[in-house]
């Protein structure tokens, strides 16, 4: 502990946010781990049985399981020791972190348009097993290209990493292509995806009422079934757009605008982190549930670990076998903000 930027933090130095975090992170670390841990089980004992959907899910729930793990564990860890590898932290565990988000982001959306693809598109070729492969490996790759530059600018800088660009105006190029590609791009793939799908579902079960009044009541049960999917596609794409919005604002404001000089800017990043951190902990859920069969798979495994949840576990979601997818002042050198998904308010501050 040679000086006061390496010192550990102790109980009168924590702040009120510092101890939120303490809270908070190993909920969503529990919750996070569990959840998608319960997913790729599921997944992973369907063996010959899988379809194409599976694939993008199991994606989906590792690039969020390393996500949330590596996240909030290394932000924990922080709160008390200083990293002791040096720059390892800035080039190469804070990027691995936004490679995993851009990744799930990136299935996110491969998943939106194979879903568009099959079921408005029913006769159209399908994609095979070794296709969705090669499209799991390149979200990977993409996410890898995305953060690539973070490794050549990033450095370690006392508490904190920092980014040190040629210029500012290559600063926020970055900027507004992370927000381009890790946003806005995906949320106008997705939601126009859903909604096609949304309109195909709806204009459907019209054509099935006027066809013949004698299957009224399949036509009926179609159309309850139809609104359900459509509830779930909406809850898809607005827990999207509202818990990755936050981060993609204070990135913007920073680079354009004078976030920097607010007071409470850091603890407006911590917050973001949260809903981000929070988002990946909930995608298992959201996309795991909406199909009997992960709900059944993730209630199995609920019931023995833990047995009170024996009565309370049920398999209430029935889905439409359609979404079952057969084939199924400025400087050049600042604070590096939540591209590696890591602030605390020091990183926005000079340490003294």
């Amino acid at each position: 502990m040679a000086n006061n930027t390496e010192e550990a933090k102790t109980g009168a130095s924590f702040s009120s946010i510092d101890y939120v975090q303490l809270v908070i992170y190993p909920v969503i670390l529990l919750f996070g781990s569990i959840g998608n841990i319960l997913v790729m089980l599921v997944i992973w004992n369907k063996k010959r049985h899988r379809k194409i959907n599976d694939y993008f899910i199991l994606n989906l729930a590792i690039g969020d399981f390393w996500m949330v793990t590596i996240s909030t564990s290394v932000d924990f860890y922080l709160k008390f020791r200083e990293f002791p590898f040096g720059d390892l932290l800035c080039k190469g565990v804070w990027p691995l972190m936004t490679m995993c988000l851009f990744a799930s982001v990136f299935t996110l959306t491969c998943m939106a348009i194979e879903r568009w693809h099959t079921i408005v598109k029913p006769l159209a070729p399908r994609l095979t097993v070794t296709k969705v492969l090669w499209v799991l490996l390149f979200t990977w790759i993409a996410g890898l290209g995305c953060v690539s530059p973070l490794t050549v600018v990033a450095h370690q800088r006392g508490r904190s990493c920092t980014e040190t660009w040629p210029s500012f105006a290559m600063r926020q190029a970055y900027t507004v292509a992370v927000v381009s590609l890790q946003y806005a791009l995906p949320l106008f793939i997705i939601t126009i995806a859903y909604a096609r799908i949304g309109i195909f579902l709806k204009r459907r079960t019209r054509l099935k009422i006027s066809d013949s009044s004698k299957r009224s009541a399949v036509v009926l049960r179609r159309q309850a079934n139809n609104a359900k999917i459509n509830k779930n596609l909406r809850t898809i794409v607005t827990l999207f757009a509202i818990f990755m919005l936050p981060k993609q604002v204070l990135w913007l404001w920073l680079d354009f605008g004078k976030g920097g000089d607010f007071e409470h800017f850091g603890d407006a990043l911590i917050f973001s982190e949260f809903m981000l951190y929070i988002h990946s902990s909930t995608n298992p859920v959201v996309y795991g549930t909406i199909l009997q069969e992960y709900r059944s798979g993730i209630c199995h495994y609920l019931r023995r670990i833990f047995p009170f949840l024996r009565s309370s576990c049920t398999n209430s979601i029935q889905v439409h076998p359609e979404l079952k997818l057969e084939s199924n002042n400025n400087s050049n050198s600042m604070t590096l903000t939540n591209r590696k998904l890591f602030h605390q308010p020091e990183s926005v501050k000079e340490i003294a």
